[in-house]
């Protein structure tokens, strides 16, 4: 009984380190490949055999590590991944150099893959994502990319070349920015989305003009920052700035708040630096307590010359959850504060001082907040009567906000290049 053989059944064997028989003059004579082909193959499926390929979906914001494909190394021996080429494929000018970080002209080298992968284990080719030139605020834009890349053994007896496309979906989660820099009358700009936020003209009271409150100040090295202790003639405890309510503002699963403070002290229990809520007028609105508030308050050790930071999201039925998150601030000094919720069953916040949140920050959990129908104030909260009653006391600048919780590279990112008085960015460039 003869077998059929194939020109794919030769391969499988010879890569396979078999022998074939041949007829000779003196009989058959036994042929050992011991794997000394060279496969190199660019099959058309997704899955190879000796190597298991699976292209992802994946996607993030600036600063955001994502996945692009997934390979298991199905050979018996040990694998090292090499990328030969990329490109984007888009109906833009977009580049792998503008999608993602990384230096140089050659387009591989902004992408990760590991040195080496043993059998029957797993590997993975990934990138970063950059801050992309000319994007609109808040846009989500995907992308395809082509990969080319090789898969071989150490010694070199068996090669995979493969061309794959693998799609990753931009996010740019960037809400709202008030810079400080940009004010006009009792107009305080936001500079991303023109959510433009107000502050009062306190007009003449007997022989002074006050002007408008808070007044801008010199922050040094930060610019123009904004003073929420009033002038010389006023406490400045009804200090606010206030937005429009906004549905952009109000969050009701993941968010972050980042901001840079130099607080002074609290006057009244707690200082507000975002507060978007509502409060039971006279503690008889049960379902009024809704929202979100980032706060400082007095430590247990009120000569430590430190603030701690609290947080708070407010549900139906006027349920709250507040949290002092331990996470403290220096008094009289530039603190940057981040505050990051993830919605989930399993929610997690976080709290970071300064890019950290291991060391002097804060990792827990609240629910996610409710809608609430008040405007954002920043500066400033108010209580169940609707009265300015939470005043922060000091210089603040650079408050934002985004739609997702910033991971922590991009916290620390924003950190970085932030801290010498620019408006930083969570992609990790001076923006």
């Amino acid at each position: 009984m003869s077998k059929k053989w194939t020109r794919r059944s030769a391969l499988a064997l010879i890569g396979s380190g078999a022998g074939l028989l041949t007829w000779g003059t003196g009989g058959f004579t036994d042929v050992t490949a011991d794997r000394q082909v060279n496969i190199n193959t660019t099959p058309d499926s997704l899955d190879h055999p000796r190597l298991g390929i699976k292209t992802l979906g994946d996607g993030g914001g600036p600063g955001q590590r994502v996945s692009l494909i997934t390979f298991q190394n199905n050979l018996d021996e040990e694998i090292g991944v090499n990328l030969n080429a990329a490109t984007v494929d888009s109906d833009d000018t977009t580049e792998v150099a503008d999608l993602f970080k990384g230096e140089g002209i050659d387009p591989t080298n902004y992408f990760d893959a590991p040195d080496s992968v043993g059998p029957e284990e797993q590997g993975m080719i990934e990138a970063t994502l950059d801050l992309l030139p000319d994007v609109s605020i808040g846009s989500d834009r995907e992308y395809d990319l082509l990969l080319d890349f090789t898969a071989g053994t150490k010694n070199e007896n068996q090669t995979i070349t493969l061309s794959r496309k693998a799609t990753v979906t931009y996010e740019d989660p960037r809400v709202s920015y008030w810079d400080f820099e940009q004010i006009s009358g009792r107009t305080v700009s936001d500079i991303w989305s023109g959510n433009d936020a107000s502050r009062k003209y306190v007009g003449r009271i007997g022989p002074f003009r006050y002007g408008y409150e808070p007044d801008p100040a010199d922050g040094g090295n930060r610019g123009t920052v904004l003073d929420f202790r009033g002038d010389r003639f006023r406490s400045g405890d009804d200090d606010v700035i206030t937005t429009s309510d906004t549905s952009k503002l109000d969050f009701t699963d993941d968010f972050s708040l980042s901001v840079w403070i130099k607080p002074t002290s609290i006057p009244n229990s707690y200082a507000r630096l975002f507060s978007k809520w509502d409060s039971p007028r006279n503690n008889r609105d049960s379902d009024a307590e809704k929202g979100y508030q980032f706060f400082l308050g007095e430590t247990d050790d009120k000569f430590d010359n430190k603030f701690e930071i609290g947080i708070e999201t407010g549900q139906r039925n006027g349920k709250t959850t507040k949290i002092k998150t331990g996470a403290t601030v220096d008094k009289g000094k530039w603190n940057h504060a981040v505050w990051t919720h993830t919605s989930s069953k399993e929610s997690e916040d976080r709290v970071y001082v300064n890019g950290d949140h291991e060391g002097n920050g804060y990792s827990g959990n609240l629910p996610d907040p409710y809608g609430s129908n008040e405007p954002l104030r920043i500066g400033n909260g108010i209580d169940g009567n609707d009265r300015l009653r939470y005043p922060f006391n000091g210089l603040m600048d650079e408050a934002k906000a985004y739609d997702t919780a910033l991971t922590s590279e991009q916290v620390k990112n924003l950190y970085e290049t932030s801290k010498g008085g620019d408006g930083g960015s969570i992609g990790g460039q001076v923006a």
